[in-house]
């Protein structure tokens, strides 16, 4: 009777042993991912896509690309959030379930827009107010993301099969996460849409656009290859035709991204057969990496089997993870193994920006992670790793598995400089003056973060901590309106433009921003005037925002896609 037993016991030992080998197996060079047959990569279709991905017009804001949240020289991950995790800064968190900013289940993430309403005017986000939301979780890498054709992002959202999203034809049957990847931060209002975006709306962004016309320090052969053409000319090199359509930008940002493989590292250099690729510590830290199971989960020459497993990060409960996409209870808590492929730039680590540093992440597995839950992966276990382990562990962490042209963003992996890294945005200057009682005695705040490009007809504008149901005035002129001194508004010499203050004291404007050339590098200045009959001089004043108008002036943007 105890034979069966017997015999599962021997195949269960049997299959471990099977894992054991071939994690310990000689490995090859990681070379390039699979190419879907309905999506071939061609060189102009993967440098339309490499333009795409830069492209923050493809915001509602004008300030968030792809690109954005995934910059090579961060691994594929977003720089920001490492910076406002080692400040403690909440402008790059996001107050996790709770709802509540400083708790232990915030997440260090990627600051995205601000809420939108359908209109293109801001509304008020219960977390974030009228500034830039963070989403839940940390951006995943986009280096080597082709070589997990079947599901993408942390919870594996993105699936295998691609339709036309407008037609509903399967385009790609299997092996298409990154197509599906690509259009869903587009339609995410706390990334680059606004609510109830549609999929129709996207192609509608690029309209009138000139390409990269926010950026700077475009590579000089993309810049090249552009060549002062308009989108629809490079649809028509990239498709044969100039129809700017969701399924193109999605089949060109996936033909890109296919392009971005990490594979030229130390640990290749050992695969392909150089026995002194690593030095001694790194040789023990790859041992120790075997030794500890490491090598089950962040498996072969990816360095990630691409499976989703519950780990002990945080209480399942605080993100669902998987569940969500499957119903499984099997799946509460799992996300996606990522690829350690440039690990040591992509600080914070784990889905949730946890740890700092690559020793804090390696002392969580030692201790066999903080949480439990019925389903936590068995290989997460308290473990005796000593001190000098700990450090061969991390040494082969880094140095090992960073390929430099991603770190050092050499081609491929070179890009231009975003709007949002340069001198460009708008610049908050001064002081305001407080309003009444009835507004707390806040000094209303003025926020100004949007391209001021010339030919740019939606550039917003908000206020908050204002008087609730008041009427307020945008001022804007070629010097600071200042604080007033009297009840008399300012009059603007560019723009004087009523708006009112809603319940919650919040509103924006939108201006449209002059289309001549000539006035390149003018600046202009604004504040926003309360009507406060108890304040004194009867009106409360913002701060003041100043910006400097760039561009050519030659194309009329409807940078939000609203006329």
């Amino acid at each position: 009777m105890q034979t069966p037993k017997l015999l599962l016991a021997f195949a269960i030992c049997f299959a471990t042993s099977l894992s054991n080998n071939l994690a310990h197996a000689q490995l090859a060079p990681l070379g390039t991912p699979p190419v879907p047959p309905g999506n071939p990569l061609t060189t102009a279709k993967s440098n339309l896509g490499k333009v795409l991905f830069w492209e923050e017009q493809l915001s509602i804001t004008g300030t968030v690309a792809c690109g954005t949240c995934h910059r090579p020289g961060a691994a594929g991950t977003d720089p920001r959030t490492a910076v406002f995790a080692s400040l403690s800064s909440f402008a790059s968190t996001h107050p996790g379930p709770d709802g509540v900013f400083g708790g232990a289940d915030d997440v260090h993430a990627s600051m995205g827009v601000p809420a939108h309403n359908a209109d293109g005017n801001y509304r008020a986000s219960s977390a974030f107010g009228l500034a830039p939301q963070v989403g839940g979780r940390k951006s995943p890498s986009s280096i080597n993301a082709g070589f997990s054709p079947q599901l993408l992002f942390w919870d594996g959202r993105a699936g295998t099969s691609f339709a036309d999203p407008i037609t509903g034809l399967v385009l790609i049957p299997v092996g298409a996460s990154l197509e599906n990847q690509a259009l869903m931060p587009l339609l995410d209002s706390s990334e680059m849409a606004p609510a109830a975006a549609l999929i129709s709306d996207v192609p509608m962004r690029l309209s009138g656009a000139k390409p990269l016309a926010l950026a700077s320090g475009i590579p000089a052969s993309l810049n090249s290859w552009i060549g002062g053409r308009s989108y629809p000319e490079l649809f028509t090199e990239a498709f044969g035709s100039p129809e700017v359509t969701p399924t193109r930008i999605a089949f060109a940002i996936a033909s890109y991204e296919r392009t971005q493989n990490g594979n030229q590292t130390p640990f290749d250099e050992l695969n392909g057969g150089n026995p002194a690729a690593l030095t001694a510590q790194e040789q023990r830290g790859l041992n120790a990496f075997r030794a500890n199971d490491c090598a089950q989960c962040h498996a072969g020459a990816l360095l990630s089997d691409n499976s989703f497993r519950y780990i002990g990060v945080r209480p399942a409960a605080e993100d669902l993870g998987r569940f969500n996409q499957t119903g499984d209870p099997q799946h509460r808590g799992q996300f996606r193994v990522p690829s350690l492929r440039n690990v040591e730039q992509r600080a914070p680590f784990m889905h949730n920006g946890r740890f700092s540093t690559l020793e804090q992440v390696v002392d969580f597995y030692a201790r066999g992670g903080d949480f439990n839950e019925p389903n936590k992966d068995p290989r997460v276990r308290p473990r005796n790793i000593p001190p000098g382990a700990r450090a061969d562990l991390v040494a082969f962490l880094k140095r090992p598995l960073t390929d430099v042209r991603v770190a050092s963003e050499q081609a491929p992996f070179d890009r231009p400089t975003l709007y949002t890294e340069s001198d460009r945005v708008p610049q908050i200057l001064g002081v305001g003056s407080a309003g009444s009682a009835g507004s707390a005695g806040l000094v209303p705040q003025i926020s100004a973060l949007e391209p001021p490009l010339l030919g740019n007809r939606n550039f917003t504008v908000s206020v908050s901590q204002a008087l609730a149901n008041a009427n307020a005035h945008l001022i804007v002129s070629a010097t600071d309106p200042g604080l007033p001194s009297s009840n008399q508004l300012p009059v603007g010499s560019y723009a004087n433009q009523t708006l009112i203050i809603n319940a919650q004291g919040f509103a924006s404007a939108q201006l449209i921003l002059p289309n001549n050339s000539a006035l390149a590098g003018t600046s202009l200045f604004g504040r926003i005037y309360v009507v406060d009959p108890a304040a004194p001089n009867q009106l409360a004043s913002t701060n003041a925002f100043k910006i400097t108008l760039f561009g050519t002036g030659t194309d009329e943007l409807l940078l939000n896609g609203f006329e």
